[in-house]
């Protein structure tokens, strides 16, 4: 059994019917190229796709009763003629779609169908299977088209060759609707189904997470604003968020947003999440399926810090090329990642540290000479290790591997706390590796240091910024930056790791002397548990990494009190600042890099972190997602 995606080719012209009937179905009515899938053989054989109507399962169906089904909509992406040889019709099915069906056959057109039963059926107690058809030839292969979006129990139903009638809870929706008499439309009114379509591979339970999910609008009236609410295994009680529509949802519409979404209390592999949509347009909506999806659930669940790590010398005059190149994607990065550099590869300079030259069995047996960057020392597909060469005169490559290296799972949770004086700076690393992780036995490390940026050339000058080609701004823009001011890790390469019993750590280092020619505000100490491995490349990746900068991130996401008195809430006022539910005492907005931002200022469409605290002493800390 094969499915392929569709290139935007081969539907820009496809068109869409003038009229739109009453009709059910959980496919959108917008055939959009990138959202689809194509299903068949690929082969000469017969392909039949069917849509469940079950008034057990769905209130809508059961609403319904009495009504009738007229008919067939469907979307086909080729002309399918085989009405003479009875090899294409559409069909309606009662019980189960194994059963007779009643056929009416018919030819199909490319695009948009809607085709009438020679006599209507009539929705009753049963479940009622609709749907059609074609013989496939490999001249026109995969003629039934899905939404790739989601996946609505009921609404895959697949027939190939001669394997019998599957459901499909992988290959998305198929674009078939039951036509339904004119009296059904007021059944429909203000109806709307809503599922998470993808989310995070794991997540935290009790926890607000970054969702896609699929709102679907089941009736002939446009929405605006919607009161959606979640619940997840293990709750006691749901979470309500309101949503509104830039542009209105139209009538029997579908898109796919992202919103925030709050997990269930209870951990596990598979645990169910509910979403239902308690009011459309400010009036109580009709009952509809709830759309269930599944998901990890874990106290495993981690916010990914990424390490960029960059091998460069002051007398590296090809380094500059890249690091302005590579330091402009890190500005314009919408997501929090840390910077080191290791002045090694090349030649020793200034900023040479002793432990730089042990890190250079990273760059495997095919050395990379500088410049040279690696992303979470994950070796990359085509690579057989994690550092890679660099010349290119874009901020894309650099941007696309910062989007996959923040889309990795990650594995361990890692806090920095620092204490400074004139004299030194102590620091302590804690946090807890994933159970799975800690289970397997895999080796772990810990590498912590204190890096700096922004130095200036003017002090610490730099070969290559004059060279042939050089960026116009390249002068201005060039400082040094994850330069290594001390090691706190004793063994160079970092040192082994010690997991307590429920898989946390907890390490306090000697203090660094404190050298009064730093800049503490420039500074930071980056923390990362990692893999080490000489001979396997691939052993090398880290798992997780932190800053003293960005603990606010890691506990305001993940350590907020399950046992709030109060459950607060933030949204988006009329003129575009934060709002909380209830009153509160003080807020501070940081965006996800660290960046604080001010309350009195409209926000921009991206991620916060919200720490607040309430006139009765509470305080807790919220993740927001703005999506103006």
């Amino acid at each position: 059994m094969k499915k392929i995606l569709l290139s935007l080719l081969a539907l820009v012209s496809w068109g869409a019917s003038a009229q739109t009937p009453v009709h059910y179905g959980f496919a959108p009515d917008q055939v959009i190229p990138e959202e689809i899938q194509a299903q068949g053989t690929g082969e000469n054989a017969s392909v039949g796709g069917l849509i469940c109507l079950d008034p057990a399962a769905d209130p809508v169906v059961a609403r319904l009763k009495g009504h009738q089904v007229k008919g067939v909509r469907c979307f086909l992406r080729a002309e399918y003629i085989g009405k003479r040889q009875k090899r294409t019709y559409i069909q309606h099915i009662s019980g189960t779609p194994d059963a007779e069906a009643t056929k009416t056959y018919c030819d199909f057109a490319e695009g948009w169908n809607e085709i009438m039963f020679d006599e209507p059926v009539t929705i009753g107690d049963e479940k009622l299977f609709v749907g059609l058809q074609v013989y496939e030839v490999r001249g026109t292969p995969y003629p039934l088209v899905s939404f790739a979006g989601v996946s609505v129990p009921g609404s895959s139903w697949i027939k190939l060759k001669d394997e019998g009638w599957k459901e499909y809870s992988d290959r998305g929706t198929l674009f078939i609707q039951a036509i339904l008499d004119d009296e059904a439309a007021d059944k429909l009114e203000n109806t709307v189904y809503a599922q998470v379509a993808s989310a995070a591979l794991t997540i935290a339970p009790s926890r607000m997470f970054d969702a896609k999910v699929y709102i679907h609008n089941r009736s002939a009236q446009p929405i605006e604003t919607l009161e959606l609410v979640t619940e997840g295994q293990g709750d006691t009680d749901t979470h309500t968020q309101t949503i509104h529509f830039d542009t209105p949802l139209p009538a029997y519409g579908g898109r796919i947003i992202d919103l925030p979404v709050r997990a269930g209390a209870e951990t596990g592999a598979s645990q169910w999440l509910k979403l239902t949509v308690n009011s459309a347009n400010g009036t109580p909506t009709q009952a509809s399926a709830d759309g269930i999806s599944y998901h990890y659930i874990t106290q495993d669940a981690f916010l990914r810090i990424p390490l960029v790590e960059e091998f460069t010398s002051q007398r590296c005059t090809n380094c500059p090329f890249m690091i302005y190149y590579l330091d402009k994607a890190l500005e314009e990065f919408d997501g929090p990642v840390l910077y080191v550099t290791h002045h090694t590869g090349f030649q020793d300079d200034v900023f040479t540290q002793p432990m730089d030259a042990d890190l250079l069995y990273l760059f495997g047996s095919d050395y990379t000479y500088n410049p040279a960057v690696m992303y979470d020392r994950c070796v990359q597909k085509g690579e057989i290790a994690p550092v890679l060469g660099a010349s290119e005169a874009s901020t894309a490559p650099y941007t696309a591997a910062l989007v996959a290296a923040t889309a990795r799972p990650a594995m361990a949770e890692v806090l920095v706390d620092v204490e400074k004086t004139d004299a030194q700076l102590a620091c302590r690393v804690h946090g807890r590796v994933n159970a799975e992780m800690a289970a397997s036995g895999e080796p772990l490390y810990l590498s912590v240091y204190l890096v700096e940026n922004g130095l200036p050339i003017d002090k610490y000058p730099q070969l290559g910024l004059d060279g042939e080609g050089a960026p116009a701004d390249i002068m201005e823009r060039f400082k040094h930056n994850g330069v290594k001011r001390h090691v706190f890790n004793t063994v160079t390469t970092g040192d082994p790791l010690t997991l307590q019993a429920d898989n946390t750590f907890d390490i306090a280092f000697e203090p660094a002397a404190w050298n009064s020619g730093w800049n503490w505000d420039n500074c930071q100490v980056i923390a990362f548990v990692h893999m080490m491995n000489k001979e396997d490349m691939t052993r090398n990746e880290v798992l997780n990494a932190g800053s003293n900068k960005l603990n606010h991130l890691i506990t305001g996401i993940h350590a907020v009190s399950d046992n709030l008195s109060t459950d607060v809430r933030f949204g988006i006022g009329a003129n575009g600042t934060l709002q909380a539910n209830v009153p509160v005492r003080n807020m501070q907005i940081h965006q996800l890099g660290g960046q604080s931002v001010s309350t009195d200022m409209p926000l921009n469409s991206g991620i916060y972190v919200v720490n607040y605290t309430l006139h009765n002493g509470e305080t807790g800390a919220r993740k927001v997602i703005v999506n103006r």
